[in-house]
């Protein structure tokens, strides 16, 4: 995952081997299939690997926010095209980062939690990310959709091959779909970031289910995986583009 956050600047470090990046055709439907609950809770041994599992997968995805950052701060004076380009993708790629991470942490602590009310609590803040992780990628409604992370990637579609705008409008009606068939759990949000202390008691009254919980999860998980699949291809067109100029001797080592 970590290769398409590299830094671009540094892609030429080895120009006799000087490769272009492929651009995946992925299924991005597999993403955005209902996954029905089975009932069932891990036992002690499950719940170790899981854990180690989560901790292996958040410090692999960790290690990109400093090259998003890296490239943010390195290139924010910069206001033509490609530097415009670079900064939007970066930047959309950097919230779905951070947004994995901690969707991946309050999963492993909500498992962890080893007293009922710890559980309650740990459920309910997640909802406070699915609901605020998937409103902030896409929104709900024309106004919010207009404001989200994926809608900033629109205006710079002009300049990437058919593929990836095929791509983008397939993954537009995946996150429409998303959108209008499920609230993603706002009131749970309402009450938790309001702290509506009724609403709160109703909803931590609420049998809790881990199987159920964990689907929920990755529901947004795997939403953001698909939307991360889809920008390290845009990353790879600008990378690309970069390979055909230094190729052509417009830019130097």
């Amino acid at each position: 995952m970590i290769n398409g956050f590299s830094v671009i600047k540094n892609m030429s470090e080895d120009t006799d081997n000087i490769q272009y990046s492929p651009i995946r055709n992925y299924n991005y439907g597999r993403f955005f299939r209902d996954v029905q609950y089975n009932g069932t809770a891990l036992n002690q041994s499950e719940r170790a690997e899981f854990t180690k599992v989560s901790d292996e997968t958040i410090a692999d995805y960790s290690k990109g926010l400093p090259l998003t950052n890296q490239i943010l701060v390195s290139i924010k004076d910069r206001n033509d095209d490609f530097h415009i380009i670079q900064r939007t993708i970066v930047s959309v790629m950097q919230f779905v980062l951070i947004t994995l991470i901690d969707n991946m942490v309050i999963c492993k602590y909500f498992i962890l939690a080893d007293t009922d009310y710890d559980k309650r609590f740990m459920r309910g803040k997640m909802k406070v990310i699915l609901n605020e992780g998937f409103k902030q990628l896409y929104g709900f409604g024309e106004k919010a959709h207009e404001e989200s992370e994926w809608h900033r990637l629109e205006p710079i579609l002009k300049y990437f091959p058919d593929e990836i705008k095929q791509q983008y409008i397939h993954l537009t009606n995946l996150l429409i779909q998303h959108s209008i068939t499920s609230t993603w759990w706002r009131d749970e949000r309402v009450a938790e970031t309001h702290l509506d202390a009724e609403k709160l008691y109703a909803s931590r009254c609420e049998e809790v289910n881990e199987s159920k919980v964990m689907m929920e999860s990755l529901k947004l998980f795997d939403t953001l995986f698909a939307v991360e699949l889809f920008l390290t291809n845009m990353h790879a067109c600008l990378r690309n583009s970069l390979v055909e100029m230094y190729l052509r001797g417009e830019i130097k080592k």
